[in-house]
């Protein structure tokens, strides 16, 4: 394993406890945690939580695209916590959310170069190998 590889493996799981901590966050602030003047909904809930479980297949396998398009997803959300952050009625569930957004985002931008790389750098040692091999 190539250390490329190895440093990609180490920031998966940050990666992947942001996402479903987001999410928990998230769904806490639409059902416990409610902003004065806001009334718990599921309908609020599933448009908060919704756009976020489309994703998890993507991030389980670890899917490239699938992590860099939740990456901008992830900024409309972290817009959002911004916005509540700075609302009268702010909570602190809302610099919870906040800080799991830049988490991920962070987290997955990383993981995104690091994988890449080494899947790169795989595939030129696989292709040098197969050239040694057949010298044509």
């Amino acid at each position: 394993m190539s250390t490329l590889e190895t440093k990609a493996v180490r920031i998966a799981p940050l990666m992947k406890f942001s996402y479903f901590a987001l999410m928990l966050a998230l769904s806490l602030s639409t059902w416990v945690w409610v902003q004065e003047g806001r009334v718990p909904s599921i309908t609020i809930w599933l448009i908060r939580v919704v756009p976020l479980l489309i994703f998890v297949k993507g991030i389980m396998n670890e899917d490239l695209r699938s992590i860099a398009w939740l990456c901008f997803v992830v900024l409309l959300y972290f817009v959002m916590a911004v916005t509540e952050s700075m609302s009268p009625f702010v909570l602190w569930i809302n610099y919870v959310e906040l800080a799991l957004t830049v988490i991920f985002f962070c987290s997955a931008t990383i993981f995104i170069r690091w994988r890449g790389r080494a899947n790169t750098q795989r595939r030129e040692e696989l292709a040098a190998a197969a050239a040694e091999e057949n010298p044509q």
